[in-house]
Parts: C-alpha cells; structure tokens; sequence
C-alpha cells in the first residue's frame, strides 16, 4: 500500500489546509489593520487656522495620526473656550482647548466631564493688549476705558481673575462685544481703549496693520499672579475610560506635530499653507516663534517636559477659577488633568 502522502507535509508547497489557513490568519489581520485604521476622530481647533494649533495640521500632514491608528480631521474652531462645548455637544471628541473653561464646565456638568491629556500653553496667553497712544500704563488706568472680546475668548472669560489680582473696579470697565476677526482693527481704529485676547494671535495683526511693535503695550495675567495654565489637548472622559489606545494615540501624535513645530516653525508655518491658501507663512512663522518663547518653553517646561503640569500650581488654578467663577464643587486635579498618556519625561525633554 503506498502511503497517504497528502497527510505529510510536502518539501516543495505547503498543504493546502496550512495555505488556507495562513491565508484566513492574514486576512484577519488586514481587516483588523483597516479597521482600527479607520478609527475617525473629529479634531476642534482653538481657532482659525494659525500657528497656535499649526502642530496638529502638521500632524495630520506628516502622517503622524494615521500612523496611530486614527483618521482625524482638524476643523477651525472658534475660540478656546468654545472648544470645551463643541465637544460637550458631541460634534467633536478632541480640541485644543482652555483649561479653566474645563474647570468650570466640569464643575457645572459632572456627568459630562472631559479631560486635558496634555498641557501646551504652560504660561497662559491670557492679556489685556492695548497701544501707547491709549495713555494706558498700568491695568490701573483700564478703569473707565472699553476693552474689546468676543464673547468666547478666553481671555474675557478669565478677566474676573485677572481684575482681582491687579486690584481692578470691573464695574468701572466697560466691555464691548467684537467679532473675532475685527478685534485688533477695532483697537487701532480707536473705538476700543484695549483688547482681551492671545498676544499669539493679536501682535502679528498688530503688525500687520501697522503698528510698531514698541507701541504695544501687553498685560499678561501671569504676570500679576495668576496662577493659570491655558490651551491643551482635550479629550471626552469617555474616550480615555472605553478607549485609552485612541488617546494614547492622539498624545503621542500631537507631541511630535508639537515637537516638530518647535524644532522647525517655518515647517509649521508651511504645513498651515497647504491647509488654507490664504495663509501668509513669513506671519506664521513670526507667530510660531513668537508662541515658542513666550508660551511653550517655560522653565516648568525644561524641568518636567512638554505636556505635563505641576500638581501644586494645577491645584492653586482650581481654586482661583473656581473662587472667580463661584463653582460650588470644584473638580479634584485628576478630574481635570490626566497625565497616564504622557511618554517618558526623556522624551519630552526640551533644550535647557
């Protein structure tokens, strides 16, 4: 009887219930490859697109979600604070949003809280700008002038802190209600004494209107001791509790576009310009810079890495915020801040 080779392995092919089998195990593979692939997140941006939120465009450009599992699409936003209701809304389940707007919302909305993954702006932004020919020297003489804001701008928002620490009479400040895209116009046209806003976003406008940058006059929150962080990556409670591997994904993406945009802002700038054509890159680089000396890199920053915030100095902001705002049940720092996705602090380390 010859034997029953079809049972025995062939030297020359593979029998054909392994191929079948190794060809099942590939596919499956493939389609759990696509489908993770195919993990859509809709991305808020604090803003139009500008170098404040260039390393997400960057990102996205250079494949750094998708390399993550994730197809995420990054819209304009349309203030920082704003970003907090866009994903309380559900459109979106990230932003690069304000983390005192945070404080407050989950505060007021406790069965709806979102979380910051990852700090960016480690010195807050947050200023009253205004010009040398207003005569206003010190925030003192704010008093009986009218500040510009749009109604969602951090900035505004967070200016009852601000007027507690410099010693101010809100009730002698007047504030007018502007569009956001009109706001530095308005204070060189003279029907605004001063701005609240990012000095990010207003000084290149500024100075693309034609004010010299010696006649700008900055206030910043911090400044007067404020013990504030501001804008950072901001995901649903609900996504770090069903889905750590997506947030875990979108910080380790968002730390290279972050890393990569210090490392080379004109690349920021230019990745700005393949997403809107009317980008102008020498003012976004300029803006990038900008961001990068007085915003990003802090000593906090050189001691304990991008994206990470000092316990004490997060716990001291809950408190301001939720003194400011009169929130009855403030949230616990863990509640705001979640720094499990960060990566080790050698890699998040900046140049001393």
């Amino acid at each position: 009887m010859q034997p029953r080779t079809a049972l025995l392995p062939s030297a020359g092919r593979p029998r054909p219930v392994f191929f079948f089998l190794g060809l099942l195990a590939a596919l499956s593979l493939s389609l759990a490859s696509a489908a993770h692939a195919e993990r859509e997140v809709r991305f808020t941006a604090n803003w139009a697109f500008e170098a404040s939120n260039a390393p997400f465009v960057l990102a996205a450009q250079r494949g750094y979600f998708e390399e993550e599992g994730l197809d995420v699409t990054v819209d304009a936003g349309e203030g920082s604070s704003a970003v907090i209701t866009r994903i309380a809304g559900g459109s979106y389940e990230a932003g690069f949003g304000d983390i005192n707007t945070l404080i407050e919302f989950n505060a007021r909305h406790p069965d709806n809280r979102q979380r910051m993954v990852y700090m960016i702006y480690n010195r807050p932004p947050l200023a009253i700008i205004t010009l040398k020919e207003s005569g206003i020297e010190t925030p003192k003489q704010l008093e009986g002038k009218a500040i510009g804001a749009p109604a969602n701008d951090s900035a505004y928002r967070m200016f009852p802190l601000f007027a507690e620490a410099a010693e101010l009479d809100s009730d002698a400040i007047r504030f007018e209600n502007v569009a956001p895209n009109l706001r530095e116009a308005m204070l060189v046209q003279g029907k605004v004494d001063a701005i609240a806003g990012f000095p990010p976003s207003a000084l290149p406008n500024l100075l693309k209107l034609g004010i010299d940058q010696d006649d700008i006059r900055i206030f910043y929150y911090s400044d007067y001791g404020v013990p504030l962080y501001s804008n950072g990556l901001i995901v649903t409670e609900r996504m770090i509790e069903e889905e750590p591997e997506v947030v875990q994904g979108l910080v380790r993406a968002s730390h290279r576009g972050l890393k990569a945009s210090i490392d080379d802002p004109l690349a920021a700038a230019q990745a700005l310009r393949k997403k809107d054509s009317l980008i102008n890159v020498d003012l976004e680089e300029r803006r990038m810079r900008f961001l990068i000396d007085n915003q990003l890199i802090t000593e906090e920053v050189k001691e304990n890495g991008l994206g990470a915030v000092d316990p004490e100095r997060l716990a001291a902001s809950i408190d301001v915020v939720a003194e400011a705002l009169e929130l009855d049940n403030p949230p616990a720092p863990e509640q705001v801040f979640d720094g499990e996705f960060l990566d080790a602090l050698k890699d998040r380390s900046v140049a001393q």
